[in-house]
């Protein structure tokens, strides 16, 4: 069992621990980024990735070398802005999948990225889409429109697999960049 360490001395961190099976495998999560929903999958994919290191080596050097050089791979990642990952693996590191329990209409005037999202996706793909319950949202947040609020600067990540023409239309309106 691994157990992370707290930043004041004699305090422990409850409900927070990994615990591995015998033959080395990760057996059970509790309290990581790993497990919620809601997280980028980028943090799922670190952390999936380092704690799989955790019984690497014979010595605590060669295990922390071993998360070491995880840790370099995703640091580099970060650094470069994906520049040398594929778009389509980038957008799915990056992204967030949210899902609606209710029609959008039962919204009413409620703000956030998910529904920001669904009426995204109602308006390039038709309104059709929403005229049931449960759908299944996935959005990355975009740094544009600058002084927009995070709700309003969700993308709809299915926008990227349309035409090109279509999502520069779209991605200029939502961005309110007709430069872009």
């Amino acid at each position: 069992m691994v157990i992370p360490a707290s930043k004041e001395e004699n305090k422990m961190l409850k409900k927070r621990y990994a615990v591995f099976s015998h033959s080395g495998k990760l057996h059970e999560v509790k309290g990581f980024e790993l497990k919620r929903r809601g997280e980028l999958k980028l943090i799922k994919i670190f952390q999936e990735e380092v704690f799989s290191k955790f019984l690497d080596g014979k010595t605590l050097q060669e295990c922390y070398d071993s998360c070491g050089e995880v840790a370099d791979r995703w640091y580099d990642i970060l650094e470069t802005q994906g520049e040398y990952v594929d778009d389509s693996e980038l957008i799915q590191y990056i992204g967030e999948d949210r899902f609606l329990s209710k029609n959008l209409s039962e919204y009413n005037e409620q703000k956030g990225t998910m529904i920001t999202c669904a009426r995204r996706l109602a308006d390039f793909l038709g309104p059709e889409i929403l005229k049931d319950k449960g759908l299944n949202v996935k959005f990355i947040v975009s740094r544009k429109p600058i002084e927009a609020p995070v709700a309003e600067r969700a993308i709809p990540t299915a926008i990227f697999e349309t035409d090109e023409s279509v999502m520069k239309k779209f991605i200029r309106r939502w961005l309110k960049d007709p430069g872009l």
